[in-house]
């Protein structure tokens, strides 16, 4: 059955309907979403997070690229004073004080502005624009008073007037600084060892200019000691006195009051020293007492005790025998230096009690002039100088004429078993071998050997006997030559495989040595030695055996002037006897004591010792002076054996 639709539910429809249709006949409207740019990226956040990492050249770009796109924002400073730390870390310290100086006029406001001038300051001076750092630190203190940091710049200018030779402005600096900064004990340290340095290291000039900066402060006392110990070396000793009572008064520090007590001591001990009272170590008995007697025979001739005329110098010679003992020679110069008062001590000779004196001389403060050989002994201190040849000075002279002017390139070398041999056989070897030569023979004998058959026998291969298998297999081999050898046996001969043969002894030694080689065919080679060998008795005990060969010297008459011809003939005539090397040292060194005592201006121990050092003197074993060790500045001669006579070797 059919029920008609209510009106308005038709009237609903028709609407919808005609809705639908015109909504399907429209074009279709599609809605896009929007799309968003995207955000710059945030290079100082990168930046600080490299930085904080220690990536500092990834940093550095970063900030780079930061100030690139915003020069001028609120956290460029920042980026800039960033940048300059990673230059500076890097020394590249012009890059640095370039944005440095652009944060100072773009940013005044910046907050770490006094930082930024700080290392303005800074790196000027590790550019060593020393001037224009110690404007920027003044302007500094200026400007920032208040500042943490006014210890650091306080710093800073005292190594800025350091660098520029101002000690006592950076003294000044210093000091302050000191007091700035008292609660960083390691920059206690480090300021005290620099304030320490000033007064270590500057003269007396300076040190005078510190006595009132350092006045009540706990240098004062370190200055007062400097002062007084430089017056005291320089001779002006109630300058020195002065200074040792103002040490004394400036602390009650028992150290301080002792070293200037101690000052005064040496004081007077200076003001007690007789000018013309020289003492002398020598050994006088014992196995040393021919060389110690040859010495003192010079000295007492150079005196002029010998002088008939009566004119001798107003000098006295205070006399030790040491006997070559150590002990001994250290007894008689605290004697000499003591109770004598001498100005100066002549000797000791042999190498070990000069070594034991050396020390002690330094420590009393008393000049010596030793004759040893032992290599440094002048190392032991200012006070001592030594008049005698090194043996590296002989043996320089005696390889150069063998191997550069002779050609000779193989040596043997037989030397006694004693300190003296074996040291001239290791200087000896050394320097031939850095001079291309070669040794194919060494062989050392004790010191109280006669016979020396052993030891040549070695040498050129005498000693050693032939394998037993060897022998019967040459005796099967033998011919009829060969057999009558065996009913006519002739002696091995020896084999020579030396040009030279080199023995650092005595000339007594020497003189038993050369007849034995001779024996034993050790024929056409050069015989060497050393200044030991100048004696004439050498020649009158083996003359024959030694022709020609080749010793070092400090001395020889035969090129004296007429001063030496003199010193020849009053020794002969005195001592019955040819002067040798120590006689001639002995002579010359007493000489040039007298002339340099008699400056007027040498009163003292420590003026004496000054004097030694610039004086020179022509005496008979040629020019004497002293250099800056305390060595004698003096050439080695070469001589040689012609005849019955020694002459220069040409």
């Amino acid at each position: 059955m059919f029920r008609p639709i209510p009106l308005t539910k038709a009237i609903l429809a028709l609407m919808l309907g005609i809705a639908f249709f015109f909504t399907a006949c429209q074009p279709r409207i599609v809605l896009e979403k929007e799309v968003l740019k995207e955000a710059p990226p945030d290079h100082f956040a990168l930046a600080e997070d490299y930085w904080q990492r220690g990536e500092l050249d990834k940093a550095l770009d970063a900030y780079g690229a930061y100030l690139k796109q915003y020069p001028s924002d609120k956290n460029s400073a920042v980026a800039l004073h960033r940048m300059a730390e990673i230059y500076s870390q890097s020394g590249q310290y012009e890059k640095a004080l370039d944005l440095l100086r652009k944060i100072s006029r773009q940013f005044p406001y910046y907050t770490d502005l006094a930082a930024v001038h700080y290392q303005i300051a800074s790196h000027l001076f590790s550019l060593s624009e020393y001037r224009d750092s110690v404007d920027e630190c003044l302007k500094w203190l200026e400007e920032f008073p208040w500042h943490s940091l006014k210890g650091d710049v306080s710093v800073l200018m005292g190594n800025n007037l350091r660098a520029l030779g101002d000690n006592s402005g950076a003294f000044k600096w210093w000091l302050r600084a000191e007091s700035e900064l008292v609660d960083d004990l390691k920059r206690q340290a480090e300021l005290n060892e620099k304030l320490e340095d000033i007064i270590r290291t500057i003269e007396i000039g300076e040190l005078e200019e510190l006595e009132e900066i350092a006045a009540d402060t706990d240098y004062a006392p370190k200055v007062y000691h400097r002062m007084a110990a430089l017056y005291l070396e320089q001779n002006e000793l109630e300058k020195s006195q002065n200074a040792a009572m103002a040490l004394i008064r400036s602390t009650p520090e028992q150290y301080w009051v002792s070293a200037g007590r101690q000052i005064l001591e040496s004081i007077q001990e200076e003001l007690s020293v007789k000018k013309g009272v020289l003492g002398c170590l020598l050994p006088l008995s014992g196995p040393f007492a021919i060389y110690g007697q040859e010495v003192l025979n010079g000295i007492e001739l150079g005196m002029g005790m010998f002088n008939e005329t009566g004119d001798a110098p107003d000098l006295e010679l205070v006399i030790m025998d040491t006997k070559g003992d150590p002990e001994l020679a250290l007894t008689g110069l605290e004697e000499l230096a003591n109770n004598e008062k001498v100005i100066a001590v002549i000797g000791p000779l042999s190498s070990r009690a000069a070594t034991a004196s050396a020390k002690k001389a330094q420590t009393l403060g008393v000049p010596m002039i030793t004759f040893t050989q032992k290599e440094g002994i002048t190392e032991e201190g200012a006070m001592v100088f030594r008049n005698f040849l090194t043996p590296s000075r002989e043996v320089d002279k005696l390889l150069d004429v063998a191997i550069r002017h002779m050609g000779l390139k193989r040596f043997a070398i037989l030397y006694p078993d004693n300190s003296y041999g074996q040291f001239f056989l290791n200087i000896f070897w050394d320097r031939l071998e850095e001079m291309g030569g070669m040794v194919t023979a060494v062989e050392p004998y004790k010191t109280d050997e006669t016979d020396f058959a052993e030891q040549i026998k070695k040498m050129t291969g005498l000693y050693y006997p032939r394998p037993e298998s060897l022998t019967q297999e040459l005796l099967a081999m033998r011919t009829p030559e060969e057999e009558e050898s065996i009913i006519f046996p002739e002696e091995p001969q020896p084999i020579i495989d030396f040009d030279m043969v080199f023995i650092p002894d005595n000339f007594q030694r020497v003189a038993m040595i050369a007849p034995q080689l001779a024996y034993y065919d050790v024929l056409d080679v050069l015989l060497a030695g050393t200044s030991a060998w100048q004696s004439p008795h050498l020649i009158e005990t083996a003359g024959d055996y030694v022709q020609g060969a080749i010793f070092s010297s400090g001395y020889f008459e035969g090129l004296g002037d007429a001063g030496g011809d003199s010193f020849v003939e009053e020794y002969k005539a005195n001592f019955d006897a040819e002067p040798g090397i120590l006689a001639a040292t002995g002579y010359d060194t007493i000489k040039y004591l007298m002339e340099v005592i008699s400056d007027e201006d040498v009163r003292t121990r420590r003026t004496l010792k000054k004097a030694l050092l610039y004086y020179y003197f022509d005496g008979v074993t040629g020019g004497i002076s002293f250099d800056s060790h305390g060595e004698v500045e003096k050439e080695s001669l070469l001589l040689t054996i012609s005849g019955n006579h020694f002459s220069v070797f040409r």
